[in-house]
């Protein structure tokens, strides 16, 4: 009699293997797909923050290409804000226009015309943290930072995820609130003293976020309403909502830009101005990169120009006045008010929108407690005046 077999039919067919992703564990599944999004090189991204206000949308666009392999990215960031959005606001987000950004062994680098600028935060004081601040733009979980990339990290999956026909996946996720924080925009407002990041939106203080993963499990968008944030945010008055999405494409393609090579590289600090050692009546434009106009590059106003210095108010302070908040930039806005009114035409006729000025500057507290017990506190503050123009002069 002939053996029989009993195995079924392809049974010496090997085990399909485990998915890096979809097979893991629920909770690490999201961060398995940064790992495998990781893997995969190059592609092309696109992250966008909206900030709604009744007078309109100021839009953050960053779109271009990064190698998560060597970490290098470039970058193209445009700001556009209407005239009717909040003014304090608007002058926090920074002037509109396209930059470009460059990353490369963590370093930024920003194109000014045909050099790249190379920003070292070194010392204190107003101009070291404008410098410092362009750190977000080199990021942990992606080559570039300051998109919703940094969160995907911390999201956890609520709940299992829909199963797309293709064989994606689309998550519902939470995130902590100091995470959700760290993705607004730099120049939007601050948090209020004494916030705990935990004391959000929903359970436990957890902000939701929505994660779409394709069928290898990489991320291909990411989106998130950051409204709720807005309650616990100083100096946002105006602003009625904050949403951001960020989206990748074209994993593992080849990379289409060019980084810049060492001959082209200048050091920002040899290269630009503080804008407080700008005399009245000269004309300026603004440092790339900068979120503020605490440096600048000085040219004749008779090129284009971005803005033009009208006056440079020193403010000082004594006494029980020198505690109180916002009291230099108070004073400091009274006399450029004062120095607005009394510039010569030509210095304030290009201003955009007509009439309006800008003031930028900062200060510093001393205190202490004298012989007598006597509390003496002091603030000194230097402002600069200058109207936004962005045209040459007639």
């Amino acid at each position: 009699m002939g053996a029989v077999s009993c195995g079924a039919p392809g049974g010496d067919k090997p085990p399909k293997p485990a998915h890096p992703v979809f097979d893991a564990e629920q909770s690490m599944q999201l961060l398995k797909a940064r790992d495998v999004t990781r893997q995969s090189g190059l592609a092309r991204f696109t992250s966008t923050v909206v900030v709604g206000s009744a007078g309109g949308d100021a839009v953050e666009t960053s779109r271009g290409e990064q190698d998560f392999g060597r970490g290098t990215a470039y970058a193209e960031r445009t700001v556009s804000i209407p005239d009717d959005f909040p003014e304090r606001v608007a002058d926090r987000l920074g002037p509109p226009g396209t930059e470009t950004f460059a990353i490369r062994a963590r370093q930024v680098l920003v194109r000014d015309g045909s050099v790249w600028l190379h920003y070292r935060p070194v010392g204190v004081g107003p101009v070291a943290d404008a410098m410092r601040s362009l750190g977000r733009f080199a990021g942990e979980a992606a080559p570039f930072g300051d998109t919703l990339a940094e969160a995907i990290p911390s999201a956890r999956p609520q709940g299992r995820p829909v199963v797309r026909e293709d064989g994606g996946r689309d998550y519902r996720a939470v995130v902590p609130g100091g995470v959700a924080a760290a993705v607004l925009p730099s120049g939007l407002g601050k948090m209020k003293d004494g916030w705990n990041s935990e004391a959000g939106k929903g359970q436990n203080g957890m902000f939701p976020m929505e994660i779409r993963l394709d069928s290898r499990g990489r991320v291909t968008r990411a989106t998130m309403d950051l409204t709720p944030l807005l309650a616990q945010m100083r100096d946002v008055e105006g602003v009625k909502s904050v949403r951001a999405t960020y989206e990748l494409s074209g994993h593992g393609g080849r990379a289409t830009r060019s980084l810049p090579g060492p001959s082209t590289v200048e050091d920002a600090t040899k290269t630009l101005t503080l804008i407080g050692e700008v005399a009245p009546g000269d004309c300026a434009l603004f440092a790339p990169g900068l979120a503020s106009a605490a440096m600048v590059r000085t040219v004749p106003c008779a090129r284009k120009h971005d803005l033009r210095v009208f006056g440079q108010a020193l403010v000082g302070i004594l006494g029980s006045r020198a505690v109180e908040e916002g009291a230099a930039r108070k004073d400091a806005v009274a006399s450029c008010g004062d120095q607005f009114r009394e510039a010569p035409e030509a210095w304030v006729r290009e201003a955009v929108p007509a009439g309006r000025y800008v003031v930028t500057g900062g200060s510093r507290f001393t205190g202490h407690i004298g012989a007598s017990g006597k509390s003496n506190s002091r603030l000194r503050g230097q402002y600069t005046c200058y109207v936004r123009t962005s045209a040459p002069a007639s």
